[in-house]
């Protein structure tokens, strides 16, 4: 299996939400393939009055040569984004503060982690893989809400940095 480093992402953060119970109204989906996870109907959004939703998306990959041999280190950006509406228009974020935590929620399951695949995982792949020795914590964050705070939308991105092992 070729590593995905979005749908190990979107299940790295349901599996690390720090609360008892990750949130069913919460759908993950993952732009690049496009899929929702919860339903795994093959669309890019799902409706907002129904669905509060996490997106991600591989956003950039850059490979730079180190050392003599054929190595490589590897910068993978992935972008994400959360989107709500407020429930006096039908959607299910209650206040401001409640798409606040959301967003925090989600930063922070990402967060948790310090490391793409565990070491176990390394080299499983024929035609190798990346393993990140660093998830940055949250970078370039922009509100995107509209001023009447009906629609509430959160962009930002984490960098997976490490090196490429080649077979």
């Amino acid at each position: 299996m070729v590593q995905n480093e979005v749908t190990w992402t979107l299940e790295t953060i349901k599996s690390n939400w720090p609360g008892d119970v990750f949130p069913s109204d919460l759908a993950r989906i993952d732009r690049d393939s496009p899929k929702i996870l919860e339903t795994g109907e093959r669309k890019r959004g799902v409706e907002l009055t129904q669905w509060n939703a996490i997106a991600a998306s591989l956003a950039t990959r850059d490979s730079t040569p180190v050392g003599d041999d054929y190595n490589h280190r590897v910068v993978t950006t992935l972008s994400f984004r959360l989107e709500g509406v407020h429930s006096k228009e039908g959607g299910l974020i209650g206040s401001a503060d409640h798409f606040e935590k959301l967003v925090r929620y989600v930063q922070h399951a990402i967060s948790t982690e310090r490391s793409y695949p565990t070491v176990d995982d390394v080299d499983q792949d024929d035609i190798g893989s990346v393993a990140y020795h660093t998830i940055s914590p949250p970078e370039d964050e922009t509100d995107l809400s509209d001023d009447n705070r009906d629609y509430f939308r959160r962009d930002w991105e984490h960098r997976f940095i490490g090196y490429a092992n080649q077979p």
